[in-house]
């Protein structure tokens, strides 16, 4: 038995109208064609669909099974060409980000409500990880975005340089060196340093630096973030340099922020697994990544000239 889908068309219309004439015109066609079709029908599936009485057409309890069954398949394809509709606008993906806490606390903030506003009902999910942990991570594919810094490309990633920003001088409130617009780092020499930890890279930059220079600091106090060096900065422990990004955020509760007289860069890039596929959703948080990045540089260098000019 081979059923085409025209006999179930014209069963259906049927069952609506009634008739073989409303069934006709509800399709667009002639009498005789629906009542041949209909007979052809019945022929090919071995059952008496309707009973005829004085022009109409009554359904058989064979033809009140079938069509019970007709609605449901007419129903699941309902479901599947609203499935496809949303799956074709990526309200059914779930997008993964890997970020440094940094910069989940500072550039993604904005670009996810930018996101959302455009795809209000999407699945996302943020994870953030301190540096060097968040690399063996980034290089598993498990995720659709991450955020890191530096310029190189983990293992199995591309990466797309978004910006840099001049790392800054940090001071308690009322400190000493917070009369000068730029800070020489052999100003810091006699102050208690406090530093990330010696696995960091920015670490590893800033060790550099000092050598470079010769500056012996006189102590040096080691945690494992940006935004714990700020609170010890402000409770008057000691000094330090971290990325403006983490820095601005504690301006209001009276950290002196200071330009430094060396540039120490400090790169954001955003990554992509190569064996993930292409997404329009993925690509249109990227965009608001992008857009979000450089609208925040900006602003932060605005913020240190004007700190600078108080």
């Amino acid at each position: 038995m081979q059923l085409k889908f025209r006999h179930i068309e014209i069963f259906k219309a049927i069952m609506i109208t009634g008739t073989v004439t409303g069934a006709a015109q509800l399709l667009e066609t002639s009498q005789p064609t629906i009542s041949r079709e209909l007979s052809n029908f019945e022929s090919s599936i071995g059952m008496m669909l309707f009973e005829r009485h004085k022009g109409r057409l009554k359904p058989t309890a064979q033809g009140m099974a079938l069509h019970s069954e007709i609605l449901k398949a007419y129903d699941g394809l309902a479901r599947v060409s609203a499935a496809a509709k949303i799956i074709k606008l990526g309200l059914r993906e779930k997008v993964s980000v890997l970020s440094l806490p940094v910069l989940s606390q500072t550039i993604l903030p904005a670009s996810l409500a930018r996101f959302m506003e455009i795809y209000p009902d999407i699945n996302l999910s943020l994870s953030t990880h301190d540096s060097p942990d968040i690399e063996p991570l980034i290089s598993s594919q498990a995720y659709d975005i991450g955020l890191i810094e530096g310029v190189s490309a983990p293992m199995g990633t591309t990466t797309e340089h978004l910006t840099d920003v001049d790392e800054v001088c940090v001071l308690p409130p009322g400190h000493p060196l917070s009369a000068f617009t730029h800070i020489d780092p052999r100003q810091l020499s006699q102050y208690p340093f406090i530093h990330l930890a010696p696995n960091d890279p920015y670490r590893h930059q800033l060790d550099s630096v000092f050598a470079q220079l010769g500056v012996s600091r006189s102590s040096i106090i080691e945690v494992d973030n940006a935004a714990t060096i700020c609170q010890m900065v402000l409770s008057g422990i000691g000094v330090s340099i971290i990325n403006p990004l983490v820095a601005n955020t504690y301006a209001s509760q009276g950290l002196t922020i200071r330009r430094l007289t060396v540039s120490v860069p400090f790169s954001i890039s955003l990554v992509r697994p190569l064996q993930r596929g292409a997404s329009l959703v993925v690509d249109h948080l990227v965009e608001c990544i992008r857009s979000t990045s450089h609208a925040l540089c900006m602003q932060y260098r605005s913020d240190i000239r004007l700190a600078e000019s108080v």
